[in-house]
């Protein structure tokens, strides 16, 4: 299943990114090639021996993963606090190396400092947090820090070359200008390919007779996970060596990794906490349960949070005894599909991805279980609007921690219902959110028959953007003063027992926020 997601985020990510060139593919399959295999695993202990040899260490890093950052930032206190350093960093300009040196000696503030770096416009990752914590042990440890990136031009090949060629003459000249310091390097994962940097600062230190031993230190490369997973040693693992002075640094599941990517072309999530999942979605629960004044008594010490790097809970669901094959194949299907959700029965959360907003909704789907105890209701209809109820106050649950959360505007609806491009499946989703949309507006609607008794897929993607609609709607009219938290409140309280009381409810919530203005979005 990691294999699957794997691939298909892989897709996605190709799909994302701009200037995927014939040069660029060159580029990555060159850094794929070498990290197929590994000869064992290593303990950090051999690791700290590799650095103490090393006169120059490259660290890759995936520039949307705060554990990439976090790691280097744990391998330079590692060193010992009396050995010379130079840290050179993909994360600033060497153009720049006037106004870095003021920051570390500590003339300029950190607004300065990105501002005068041009962080926004050159550095699109964000994680400033996490460089800034590398920096401030610099400071600490009077490392000497240099900027290594350049403005790179042409097909995205050509100026990954291009970069390496100028980093490479900013670290050579770091190395002939501080004999026997570590020259400790964090740049992108493609860049430290032996045949890319490497070679390249080998090259411009060979002509003057110099030849410092290297290391490089993967870290998270997906093959070496898969081989170790195959064995079941993908928990145990730290670290694994692929060749002498070659080692790679296990501490995120590749699918982590990449989802980091994906949060971050969404634009719509916040940095996310890989570390502490559990610990953001109790404080996620705590946050929403206060803020409506929602009983949870002590429910936080009975759940299970499980996630995405780990999917042995399926396991112990099998184990139990009362889930079904078809039970386990449904949990299976949202896990392929990258859904976060709540198991009542089992008292679980899943967190499909480890965003801030995943985290939210189900902080708050898991609030609506505990203080309404809520049951599926028989009835077709009141099925439908029972589960856009549970979709809306999920979404205003987790618009209430990350205000900047979008959805799908109908706009877009619109323009999927006419694309050629989309597909079959897309098109009829649009079609019946509109069809819907336009009953809630008084329209007279052919056809509503068929937006409730379509297929199970097709009616938990309608429930959901429908639900998403109305809870982005109500959040703005808690904002504007429209509608009053006690009132959702009662809503998070009823149990929709009696025969139209979800549909009833629906209708008036949309009526109650019919006036709220939703901020124009890109």
């Amino acid at each position: 299943m990691h294999r699957r997601i794997f691939k298909r985020n892989e897709e996605r990510i190709h799909r994302s990114v701009m200037g995927y060139t014939v040069a660029f593919q060159r580029y990555e399959r060159e850094y794929n090639r070498g990290i197929r295999r590994y000869q064992r695993r290593a303990s950090l202990t051999e690791l700290d021996l590799a650095l103490a040899r090393a006169e120059i260490a490259y660290v890759g890093d995936y520039h949307t993963l705060a554990q990439s950052q976090r790691a280097f930032l744990r391998l330079l206190r590692r060193l010992p606090p009396e050995r010379p350093v130079v840290v050179g960093l993909e994360f600033v300009q060497g153009r720049f190396q006037a106004v870095l040196d003021a920051y570390i000696e500590g003339t300029l503030s950190d607004e300065e400092f990105l501002k005068q770096i041009e962080h926004q416009k050159h550095w699109v990752f964000g994680g400033f947090k996490n460089f800034k914590e590398i920096l401030m042990l610099a400071r600490e440890r009077h490392y000497h820090v240099i900027g290594i990136d350049s403005l790179g031009h042409g097909p995205a090949g050509s100026s990954l070359q291009k970069r390496d060629a100028y980093a490479a003459s900013r670290l050579a000249h770091a190395v002939t200008t501080h004999p026997h310091h570590l020259v400790m390097v964090l740049i992108g994962e493609l860049h430290i390919a032996p045949m890319h940097l490497p070679a390249a600062v080998d090259a411009a230190l060979s002509t003057a007779g110099q030849h410092p031993s290297q290391l490089i230190l993967y870290q998270n490369c997906h093959e070496l996970y898969f081989a170790l997973a195959e064995h079941g040693r993908e928990h145990q693992t730290e670290l694994v060596r692929l060749e002498a002075n070659r080692y790679c640094l296990m501490n995120t599941p590749p699918i982590v990794a990449q989802q980091s990517f994906l949060n971050w072309v969404d634009v719509e999530s916040a940095e996310p906490q890989l570390e502490a999942p559990e610990h953001n979605f109790k404080e996620a629960v705590r946050l929403i349960a206060s803020f409506l004044d929602l009983p949870i008594g002590n429910a936080l010490d009975e759940v299970e949070i499980v996630t995405v790097a780990d999917l042995s809970f399926l396991a112990r669901l099998k184990e139990r005894g009362d889930f079904t094959r078809f039970d386990l194949h449904q949990v299976k299907q949202q896990i392929l599909r990258s859904e976060s959700y709540y198991i009542p029965r089992a008292k679980t959360v899943y967190l499909g991805n480890l965003n801030v907003n995943h985290a939210a909704e189900e902080a708050t789907h898991f609030i609506r279980h505990v203080v309404a105890g809520v049951e599926e209701p028989r009835l077709l209809v009141d099925a439908f609007y029972a589960r856009c109820l549970e979709e809306a106050l999920g979404f205003l649950g987790s618009k209430l921690i990350n205000h900047k959360r979008k959805h799908v505007t109908l706009e877009a609806l619109a323009r999927e219902k006419r694309s050629r491009a989309a597909s079959r499946r897309d098109r009829l989703l649009a079609t019946l959110v509109l069809r819907h949309v336009g009953m809630e507006a008084g329209k007279k609607v052919r056809g509503m028959g068929t937006v409730y008794s379509c297929d199970a897929g097709m009616f938990n993607a309608v429930t959901h953007v429908l639900g998403y609609r109305l809870g982005e709607r109500l959040y703005y009219s808690l904002v504007d003063g429209l509608i009053t938290k006690e009132e959702v409140r009662k809503v998070f309280l009823d149990r929709f027992d009696e025969e139209g009381d979800a549909l009833t409810t629906y209708l008036y919530l949309v009526g109650r926020t019919a006036t709220v203005k939703v901020p124009e979005r890109m």
